[in-house]
């Protein structure tokens, strides 16, 4: 089975990706554990977005999703949380071995007084 139909086949109900809130992803982040992915589109990704984060639309996944590399868990975030949450069991397919969703989205890292970029 491809990376594509991992993603977008329908994965089974185990697969499911923890949600993470926004200070541990933060603490990750500083500490160097993790690759933040964010599955918006390039338009929402310019607007506003976390620094350091990778940018891999949901529209073309399977084209753009980062290499990840050892040893580090992968965050996938979108604005609010409501696509990764809808994608999760997509996104846990796709073959990555520590891998989360940002609670909340980029609204709850900005809640939480982290800093975004703008560009």
């Amino acid at each position: 089975m491809g990376l594509f139909d991992r993603l977008f086949g329908g994965g089974s109900a185990g697969n499911r990706l923890q949600e993470v809130d926004a200070a541990t992803v933060r603490q990750w982040q500083q500490n160097g554990n993790c690759l933040l992915i964010d599955v918006r589109e390039d338009r929402e990704f310019r607007s506003e977005r976390i620094p350091g984060a990778q940018l891999a639309p949901l529209s073309r996944l399977e084209r753009s999703l980062p290499a990840v590399p050892v040893g580090k868990k992968a965050v996938f975030l979108c604005q609010s949380g409501g696509r990764t949450r809808m994608q999760a069991g997509r996104l846990a397919d796709c073959g990555l071995d520590d891998a989360y969703v940002l609670k909340g989205g980029l609204m709850s890292w900005k809640a939480g007084g982290f800093p975004t970029e703008r560009g």
